[in-house]
């Protein structure tokens, strides 16, 4: 067994297996997910090592981004489909905005980020880079997630003493994974098989079912908190919002069998709230439905993973510098 072990020891560490990527603890000086800068990673998906990528980490602990500088263009905001891990810089989102702006476009985005994260790093990085417009990038999981307790390095938005107040749960490098993270088998384990996340799963299935239905109320509350939040930093500053939501691509796919990737009414919900608070969105869902009528592209890595390719990357792309475009011709005063 021994011997088996070392073998496949030897034989990951010369094939291109996740390595992971390690994180900064954080603090309340920066409440949010970031990685060690300057860290390089290889990116790879499943037992056969697919779409294999390589990347570094910027100054600011952000992938597929430019080191920051102040005086921003755009500033992408978002979880891991911002991320991007599996995506080369100029396929992705800000690459392509970049191409089409001419420069000034950076984006930090997260696995697991959710809207007490975008608004907290909203708030750190609005002030220090002075952005124009930053695009916030809003996916099913962000709704689904909305009343959950926050995890290690995220934050969250619940009822406190005098009302609703954002809190950080701290996260600590554990000092062991370090030391794991050198052995290739372990990585492919816990990266490319997701043994954990199959342990996980297998551990609910035999559980009691969920209880309780959604509190919509609650929902709409925690909604309004970090929308009234968003429009303090905006009001503070020169910078305007831009939300850019995700549409239903695996329904288009295939109606009968498709898989939603938003709960029940989130996405009706998340807009009306979006049109009262007066902030300016970007639908994808009739962006992809026209693309999917017309050329019968996937936009997704499906069905292995859900996340964005480069076509959905592109097709966001064009109708944030579209919309960009209308609103500089649009006065100031006008546009405020």
């Amino acid at each position: 067994m021994l011997v088996t072990v070392l073998v496949l020891e030897a034989i990951l560490q010369c094939l291109p297996v996740s390595s992971g990527l390690r994180l900064e603890n954080s603090d309340p000086q920066v409440p949010f997910r970031r990685y060690l800068a300057h860290e390089s990673y290889v990116y790879s998906h499943g037992w056969a090592l697919t779409n294999a990528r390589k990347g570094i980490i910027n100054a600011q602990g952000a992938s597929n981004s430019r080191d920051f500088k102040d005086g921003a263009a755009v500033l992408v905001l978002g979880d891991s489909f911002v991320e991007s891990l599996m995506l080369d810089y100029p396929d992705t989102m800000q690459g392509q905005l970049e191409q089409a702006l001419g420069g000034g476009v950076y984006a930090a985005g997260n696995s697991g980020n959710g809207l007490a994260d975008t608004l907290v790093m909203a708030r750190y990085y609005v002030p220090r880079v002075h952005p124009r417009t930053v695009v916030l990038f809003v996916d099913g999981s962000n709704l689904s997630t909305l009343l959950e307790p926050a995890k290690r390095g995220h934050n969250q938005i619940e009822p406190g003493p005098d009302g609703l107040r954002l809190v950080h749960t701290p996260y600590v490098e554990p000092g062991i994974k370090r030391l794991v993270s050198y052995s290739a088998l372990v990585r492919y384990c816990y990266y490319n098989l997701k043994l954990p996340d199959w342990l996980s799963s297998a551990l609910r299935r035999k559980g009691p079912p969920p209880a309780a239905a959604k509190n919509i109320a609650a929902q709409g509350a925690v909604l309004d908190y970090y929308l009234t939040q968003l429009r303090a930093v905006e009001d503070g500053s020169e910078v305007q919002f831009l939300f850019v939501v995700d549409g239903e691509r695996d329904l288009l796919y295939n109606a009968r069998k498709g898989v939603p990737s938003w709960e029940g009414n989130d996405r009706a919900l998340f807009f009306a709230r979006l049109k009262q608070h007066g902030f300016a969105a970007i639908d994808m869902q009739p962006v992809f439905a026209q693309h999917w009528a017309a050329r019968r592209e996937q936009m997704d890595f499906a069905p292995m993973d859900m996340h964005w390719n480069k076509v959905s990357h592109a097709l966001a792309a064009e109708q944030i510098v579209s919309r960009l475009q209308v609103r500089s011709a649009v006065p100031v005063a006008q546009a405020k």
